[in-house]
């Protein structure tokens, strides 16, 4: 049985190494200019969760001294300009196509718009090369200078261990970015950083699931912004569509499973992630009481 489990264990991931190699060829750039520096200070990651607002209100003494990385539609509220996190890091191809439902369009260039108007300190934009070649977003940034782009490889890299940390390292791809946090705190490891925190990362949409009487699979994503109006809908696939229920569970399954896949790599560069937020479904990272 044992032999049969490693043979087993070396198809799954030759399969893995030999799709990461077709993908690298493909789709990663060789030139990235996310480059590991050494880090004075240790960073917080807010996430979106509902659970941010109470965190930021009740320990704004903690975030001095740190250097704050904010992701998705965070600019848009007004802890953006209290805060001035010097990191923006999106991975959400519904802020960058342009063929999608028009909702997804309109809170896109709510979004640049914001980031446009409202930073007067520097802040370096991590997004995928992928929307390097759509310019609409990119026509909200021109007029800012404070705003610096940095384009990173969002390619899905498996295998073995030892292959996958060698392109993590040089910026080549990344665990399946199935979730903001995983490009987020992939791209905070190897800015340099020795220590993160996790702020806002509830994760805790398993139970905000519901399929209504015409079979439509719904979940109820809550926000710090919009804790308490947001509603059950159904969660698209690159701003198209809805993901049937087994769809959803998967990508959940990949985005918790690529949490783990971030801890075996953060070990290896002698980073240390913490995870504040009380009541996180993510049982990968070391928990820590503020």
């Amino acid at each position: 049985m044992g032999l049969l489990i490693l043979i087993q264990s070396f198809i799954d991931n030759l399969g893995k190494f030999l799709l990461s190699i077709v993908k690298i060829i493909l789709l990663s750039k060789w030139f990235v200019k996310v480059k590991k520096q050494k880090q004075d200070k240790d960073c917080v990651l807010l996430g979106n969760g509902p659970s941010l607002n109470n965190m930021i209100d009740s320990n704004k003494d903690f975030l001095r001294n740190k250097e704050l990385i904010c992701v998705n539609h965070f600019p848009v509220y007004e802890h953006y300009e209290l805060l001035k996190p010097k990191f923006f890091m999106t991975s959400a191809p519904d802020l960058w196509l342009d063929d999608i439902d028009e909702k997804f369009v309109i809170a896109s260039n709510k979004l640049f718009k914001a980031i446009s108007e409202k930073t007067n300190w520097n802040l370096d934009l991590f997004i995928p090369f992928e929307a390097k070649k759509y310019k609409r977003w990119q026509l909200h940034l021109k007029s800012n200078q404070n705003v610096k782009i940095v384009y990173y490889n969002n390619v899905a890299i498996e295998g073995w261990k030892g292959f996958r940390h060698f392109f993590y390292k040089r910026n080549i791809g990344m665990p399946r970015p199935h979730n903001i946090m995983i490009p987020s705190i992939f791209n905070a490891i190897n800015l340099g950083f020795r220590k993160i925190y996790l702020w806002g990362v509830d994760h805790s949409w398993l139970k905000d699931i519901s399929v209504d009487d015409e079979n439509n699979a719904l979940i109820n994503q809550k926000h710090f912004y919009d804790y308490d109006s947001s509603k059950a809908v159904h969660l698209d696939k690159k701003g198209i569509g809805a993901r049937k229920l087994h769809e959803i569970l998967h990508k959940f399954m990949l985005a918790f499973k690529g949490y783990f896949v971030l801890r075996d790599y953060a070990d290896k560069m002698n980073v240390r992630i913490l995870n504040q937020t009380e009541g996180s479904f993510i049982d990968a990272f070391e928990r820590d009481k503020l």
